[in-house]
């Protein structure tokens, strides 16, 4: 601090004397250029009357005789200043001089002058440019005189004197000399007083510096005053800033000690992060919803460990935030439970973003009664909508005369108890899935064949089966026993199903293959159809309720979309697994498998 201080004060004392000499020194050789070059001039008029004088010229008769008397004058002249002389006639060729640089009658070059005075027919002197040098600038300051008729006006001769402007240049190169030395000087003992003025300034400076470390330590005792000036000034707002900043520090510590017992004892999991993404604070509370092996230091390791797909930059920019607000947060789920994050960056005192807090609610239980209510309406008033619409307009073409007519009323019949079926199928399959999920459903679990229920299945789906014109396999090892603990109720309707929709959706005719074989883990049993094939995207949702793959040909095959849903559910609850392959246009794979009885 001191040396910079210092050393930008004799800057800035160097930098306004350099300006000042500078600034000086370029009015000072200007106004020199100009006196010696206005002297010269006055010389030049003066040496030019006086030829026209000697001249006395009337008219273009006496110019002749004019010219021999003045011949005699012009070398006493010429050794008097030691200017050159040119007496020329009208057109700028030379009629008498004062040196032997041109022959009688030859043209006198001139810069600018001699034209302008042929031309305007008055005395002209040439001008001197600012700031000239030797090399670019005049050798010669021109005046031209012109001799005029003084009947008819006419231009008779000019009477052109030149000097040398070697003085000007040399008076100007010694100016120049007189002020870089004067400028060396000025800056030499400016320097020694600046670094002088400057220690006086930052000695006190340094002192105050090194006790204001002290204070940043932590110590909190008073500074010296040493002077009255600014600087003890400035010392005694440091004393008075440390007795503030202690009592201030003493009332962070004790709120922050407060914060932190309510962070503790919050139902809430709260985690703040730095600007780089860094955990800097975590309650307990989030180690317990996390988990300890996603806790990380990271935040773009904590969250997307979780599945929660968020930005920590675009958080703290804002850009997410409006977002995140509408949607009231974001969900997270951690095994069995439902959380609520939401995010809110923290600014420091200039207003921008320091780092980000989340808070982590436990929503599970509205969550749960939530998603129940919203699948429940929008599945069951979309199942419901088309056979309701049905029946709905079946009932008032009914009404509006049809029923009069025997045979188009009974078919309106059929078709009208046709959706009441489906739609009692629906209730009864949503009854049975609420059982399940409530855990409410009693199996009555005993020991079970499973190639005799098998056997029965394929008994009663045979009429469908003919119908279709499927040809049937059926491979099994009759001499194996394929026991199994479960409820038949349960078990038969797995085999329904499975077997409903391999005849339903296979392309007729087809063909459908059952295998049913053991090992020591498993019993299983494989129904392949030759239908239509589910796509590689459908398949991984089959599963879900009311989802179809072909939403048409399984409303017009009286489906509820609840079937394998259902399956599934029965499955798992006998220990058991369903897995399902398939290729389009090809067919699909249907594997169940139970656990054998030992």
């Amino acid at each position: 601090m001191k040396s910079s201080i210092q050393w930008k004060i004799v800057t800035i004392y160097l930098s306004v004397v350099l300006v000042i000499m500078v600034v000086s020194g370029t009015l000072i050789i200007s106004d020199t250029e100009n006196t010696h070059y206005e002297k010269i001039k006055k010389e030049l008029i003066f040496s030019a009357e006086m030829i026209e004088n000697r001249l006395a010229v009337d008219t273009d008769g006496q110019l002749e005789e004019s010219i021999d008397e003045v011949e005699q004058t012009l070398g006493t002249m010429v050794a008097l200043n030691k200017h050159t002389i040119y007496i020329l006639d009208a057109t700028g060729h030379l009629l008498l001089g004062s040196t032997s640089d041109f022959a009688v009658g030859e043209l006198v070059p001139s810069r600018e002058v001699l034209p302008k005075v042929i031309d305007k027919k008055q005395a002209y002197t040439l001008e001197w440019p600012k700031f000239a040098t030797q090399d670019g600038g005049p050798q010669v300051v021109e005046h031209a005189r012109p001799v005029l008729d003084k009947n008819t006006g006419e231009l008779l001769a000019i009477i052109d004197v030149r000097a040398d402007a070697e003085d000007i240049y040399n008076n100007v190169f010694n100016v120049m000399k007189t002020i870089s030395l004067a400028s060396v000087v000025a800056m030499a003992i400016a320097a020694v007083l600046s670094a002088v003025f400057a220690r006086m300034i930052t000695v006190p400076i340094t002192q105050l510096t090194k006790s204001a470390k002290q204070l940043a330590s932590g110590s909190f005792s008073r500074i010296p005053i040493y002077s009255t000036d600014e600087i003890g000034q400035l010392t005694q707002s440091f004393n008075y800033m440390a007795t503030e900043l202690s009592r201030t520090m003493g009332a962070i510590s004790s709120e922050k000690s407060k914060l932190e017992k309510i962070l503790q004892n919050m139902a809430d999991g709260v985690m703040a992060f730095n600007r780089q993404g860094v955990l800097i604070h975590a309650n307990p509370v989030c180690t317990e919803i996390v988990g300890k092996n996603n806790m990380d230091h990271r935040f773009d390791y904590i969250f997307p460990n979780l599945g929660v797909e968020v930005s920590f930059d675009q958080l703290m920019k804002n850009e997410e935030m409006e977002q995140l607000k509408n949607d009231e947060g974001v969900m997270m789920s951690v095994e069995d439970r439902y959380y609520n994050l939401h995010f809110a960056p923290y600014l420091n005192v200039f207003g921008e973003s320091e780092g980000l807090v989340v808070v982590m609610q436990d929503v599970t239980n509205q969550q749960k009664l939530d998603q129940m209510r919203k699948e429940f309406v929008a599945n069951v008033s979309h199942e419901l909508r088309t056979p309701l619409t049905t029946v709905k307009s079946y009932t008032e073409t009914l009404l509006d005369g049809a029923i009069d007519d025997r045979e188009i009323a009974m078919q309106f019949l059929k078709v009208m108890e046709k959706e009441a079926d489906r739609m009692t199928n629906l209730v009864k399959d949503l009854l049975e899935l609420s059982r399940i999920d409530n855990k409410q459903m009693q199996l009555d679990m005993r020991v079970l064949n499973l190639q005799a229920m098998v056997q029965e299945t394929l008994d009663a789906q045979k009429i469908h089966i003919e119908k279709k014109g499927h040809k049937l396999i059926y491979e099994a090892d009759p001499e194996t026993e394929y026991t199994m603990l479960g409820d038949s109720a349960r078990i038969r309707q797995i085999l329904h199903n499975i077997l409903s929709n391999a005849i339903k959706y296979s392309i007729d005719p087809g063909t459908i293959s059952l295998k049913l074989y053991k090992n020591k883990d498993w019993i299983t049993l494989q129904v392949q159809d030759t239908g239509i094939g589910i796509a590689k995207p459908d398949l991984a949702r089959i599963f879900e309720r009311f989802f179809r793959v072909d939403k048409a040909r399984s409303r017009s095959q009286g489906g509820t979309g609840l079937g394998l849903s259902i399956v599934k559910e029965m499955v798992e609850l006998h220990d058991g697994s369903i897995n399902i392959s398939s290729k389009v246009g090809k067919g699909t794979t249907v594997t169940v498998q139970f656990k054998p009885y030992v």
